[in-house]
């Protein structure tokens, strides 16, 4: 999986965009808006890949704010930090960006370290939803919001069938276009296929110990919001108590060679 988004990183970016129609980016300003919507100051990005959805959170939030964006792969991670330092460059307002290098489902922070976690289109590729959820649930301080962004399954039935035919027949032939190989974009529509729809990617994030889910349907369901909270009652941990330092959940702002990725 590293390796397969590791070879399409360079042009990650350019196919969300032509295959949603610029969807993408309007989806994760709301997924955004729902993380920081009780007034979050440090959110972690999950499988942040190019930054995008980390970027979006800084932007909201302001300086002061501490974004941890984290993933496992190094191309991706490499386009996410050309992008910060772009942004630094052009003097742009935001909190902090820092980033992370690191299994998902074995998060290296602290119990509560963040007041809220997000995930936009990452889910579906993940081997283990319940403990994926129950990571971000341990991370998120008692109160604070879990967001997760994702493709789901259009409820319409006329609906279904033409966005059907379109992700299952079209997206992989443009995908060979754009990267020219067949792979990557083969892959797609089999990762949502066995993917939960919403009812039961909302019962799955409950049985992680999230409490008052809900979910909101984009464009009649090709896409969902879903938020959680986590519930009071747990102990809070201390910020960044494990900020560069190795464990054997992952490292902290390392690449493959060892050199800092923190802008």
């Amino acid at each position: 999986m590293r390796e397969m988004f590791d070879s399409i990183s360079s042009r990650y970016d350019l196919l969300n965009r032509l295959l949603s129609f610029w969807q993408d980016v309007l989806w994760r300003r709301s997924a955004a808006a729902q993380a920081c919507a009780l007034g979050a100051r440090r959110v972690l990005d999950v499988a942040t890949g190019t930054g995008d959805l980390a970027l979006e959170l800084s932007r909201r939030m302001g300086p002061g704010a501490c974004v941890v964006g984290l993933d496992f792969a190094f191309g991706m991670m490499d386009v996410a930090k050309r992008k910060l330092n772009r942004r630094g460059a052009a003097g742009r307002p935001g909190g902090s960006v820092r980033l992370a290098c690191a299994n998902a489902l074995f998060l290296p922070f602290a119990d509560g370290s963040f007041d809220a976690a997000a995930t936009a289109f990452a889910a579906r590729n993940v081997a283990d939803l319940h403990r994926y959820f129950a990571e971000m649930r341990r991370v998120v301080r008692p109160g604070g919001r879990v967001v997760c962004l994702e493709l789901s399954h259009p409820r319409g039935r006329l609906w279904r069938r033409l966005y059907e035919f379109y992700f299952y027949r079209i997206v992989p032939r443009l995908g060979r276009w754009i990267i020219g190989r067949s792979g990557p974009y083969d892959y797609l529509p089999g990762s949502l296929t066995a993917f939960p729809d919403q009812d039961r990617l909302a019962s799955i994030m409950e049985k992680a110990g999230l409490v008052s889910v809900r979910f909101k349907n984009l464009l009649g369901g090709i896409a969902a919001i879903h938020v959680g909270q986590v519930p009071p009652g747990r102990s809070e941990g201390e910020f960044g108590a494990r900020l560069g330092q190795e464990n054997g959940r992952g490292q902290w702002l390392r690449d493959s060679a060892g050199k800092s990725l923190q802008r």
